[in-house]
């Protein structure tokens, strides 16, 4: 694991900026990861995000995305992964930010599969975690929430070998944000390139009630696969 995760922090060349100088708190493996994009008025954004964030966007459109996988192998620094707490399915909805020239993304929902899990995600990332039931297999991917439902069906089509530049700024993103403070603090994260794929829906239904109202989940924009990044993080 150690040679592994020197591999990965010694692979920056495709990073916007440098990584921190600190130790590494965090690593986590995100697998099996569908991406769904959305493009949303600027205005109906502005309302969900806090305005100590800036909202970022590429060609004058501004995005929001589902972002489907599973969490695996997650532990601190210098501890060993536990398998309930370790390993679960998650969800998140999540638009892109930026603060002081550094783009990032901020999280408008994160629901997990396991409770425990659940609870201690939100003390100690301080981020919007709830608990849903989740399941997913090869081809497949539902969630039933409270306020949210999600059943996806695809196939996975052709790697993209020439990610294009909204590939590439949807997926590359190196920071995330908590909302409410007046200067907010990037929570740095660190992962080689993504490697993704095309992906074919064969069957969509997405309800988030919260947000219906400025998003047609039916029909998203772009849509990628990616088998999955190791992940290090630091702590804020």
């Amino acid at each position: 694991m150690k040679k592994e995760i020197e591999d990965i922090a010694t692979s920056t060349a495709h990073r916007p900026w440098k990584i921190p100088n600190q130790k590494w708190f965090w690593y986590q493996e995100w697998n099996g990861v569908i991406f769904l994009h959305y493009q949303v008025e600027e205005k109906k954004l502005r309302e969900l995000v806090p305005y100590s964030l800036e909202l970022d966007s590429i060609d004058g459109s501004f995005w929001i995305s589902v972002v489907a996988f599973s969490m695996n192998e997650i532990h601190t620094r210098n501890t060993f992964p536990i398998q309930y707490l370790s390993n679960f399915h998650e969800v998140n909805l999540r638009t892109y930010v930026k603060h002081k020239d550094k783009p990032g993304v901020y999280f408008l929902s994160i629901e997990a599969e396991k409770i425990i899990p659940t609870l201690i995600a939100n003390l100690l990332s301080g981020l919007p975690y709830k608990h849903s039931k989740i399941k997913r297999s090869s081809n497949s991917y539902s969630l039933l929430g409270k306020r949210s439902k999600i059943d996806i069906e695809f196939n996975i089509a052709n790697q993209q070998n020439n990610p294009s530049k909204i590939d590439l700024w949807l997926t590359e993103r190196y920071c995330l944000y908590k909302g409410g403070n007046d200067d907010p603090i990037p929570l740095e994260i660190h992962h080689k390139p993504w490697e993704l794929y095309n992906l074919d829906i064969r069957s969509l239904n997405i309800q988030y009630n919260q947000f219906d109202r400025i998003v047609d989940f039916r029909n998203p924009a772009l849509c990628h696969y990616s088998p999955g990044v190791k992940v290090i993080a630091w702590n804020l």
